[in-house]
């Protein structure tokens, strides 16, 4: 299929046919399955990229149950790779919220560095997606939808998330005050 870095014109028209005959239910069917819609289109152009490695596409008796099981594999693998990416939330924006002004009472500025301190500790515990919804929930003011789509999770995911960060809390504090 592949001859000196140019595509088969046959595969070429064939993918162009696939797309046009089914493109929109594609688009559909990802938009239906992924977390982030705005991944739809890198998946779906990973679909069409796939299909123009098939060298003998004439040999495909079915193209449109060929073109969502391909698009069910790009998914899978999408969904892999997005699962262990790694969450980042910058902790300072947290932190720079929870500071006190200048001129407060020093005790009070002193106070607020040891709480600062003791929620870096306590997220550095939990799971990056865990301690990055908490933080987007309770200090940024995110609701569970807000925090999903950035997530990439689902809303149950997330709810999940925040009852986890709630009991290692809670823990957290009942082994404090003992």
């Amino acid at each position: 299929m592949l001859g000196h870095g140019l595509l088969n014109p046959d595969a070429k028209n064939f993918v162009a046919t696939i797309a046009a005959r089914y493109g929109r239910r594609l688009r559909h069917f990802l938009s239906v399955r992924l977390r982030n819609v705005h991944d739809v289109p890198d998946v779906a152009q990973e679909v069409f990229l796939r299909l123009l490695r098939v060298e003998r596409h004439d040999t495909i008796r079915n193209p449109e149950a060929y073109l969502f099981t391909v698009a069910s594999h790009v998914l899978h693998q999408h969904t892999l790779n997005q699962s262990s990416d790694p969450v980042f939330v910058d902790i300072t924006d947290a932190v720079s919220e929870l500071t006190t002004p200048a001129g407060e009472d020093p005790a009070a500025r002193v106070d607020n560095a040891a709480r600062i301190e003791l929620l870096e500790k306590e997220l550095a515990q939990l799971h990056p997606k865990v301690g990055a919804a908490l933080v987007m929930h309770r200090v940024s003011g995110f609701t569970v939808p807000e925090i999903a789509e950035r997530l990439g999770v689902s809303r149950d995911s997330v709810k999940k998330y925040l009852m986890r960060a709630a009991q290692h809390c809670r823990k957290g504090r009942a082994v404090r005050a003992k």
